[in-house]
């Protein structure tokens, strides 16, 4: 299929791309607000928002990658590794992103046709 017969980018992809992409961001906003207001979770440590942030970050170039080559399958395993990252820091909120996500790839058509599994 040569370029000009590919779909476009479709909104639900363009939905998880932001969702993915507020996911990298929320980490670091939640460590500001927990180190200058002096607020606690249980036993975690400020630093392993950072670090959840971080890994974010790499899972998002590599989501970005993917979604280049228009491989679903890659796509759906860095959701995967996305819950992996989201526990050990209790990030429900990238729990539920990853699993939004998850979802629209095996259940929105626009998304699969764009991936080529339609």
């Amino acid at each position: 299929m040569s370029n000009q017969e590919l779909p476009k980018k479709p909104i639900p992809l363009r939905v998880i791309f932001i969702l993915n992409a507020l996911m990298m961001i929320l980490p670091f906003v939640f460590y500001y607000v927990f180190t200058t207001q002096d607020i606690t979770v249980g036993n975690l440590k400020p630093i392993t928002m950072i670090y959840t942030g971080i890994a974010y970050i790499l899972s998002f170039a590599v989501l970005v990658y993917f979604i280049l080559k228009r491989n679903i399958n890659g796509c759906r395993a860095i959701f995967i590794v996305n819950v992996l990252i989201a526990i050990p820091a209790g990030a429900y909120i990238g729990i539920v992103i990853a699993i939004i996500s998850m979802l629209l790839t095996f259940f929105n058509d626009k998304v699969k046709a764009y991936f080529g599994v339609a």
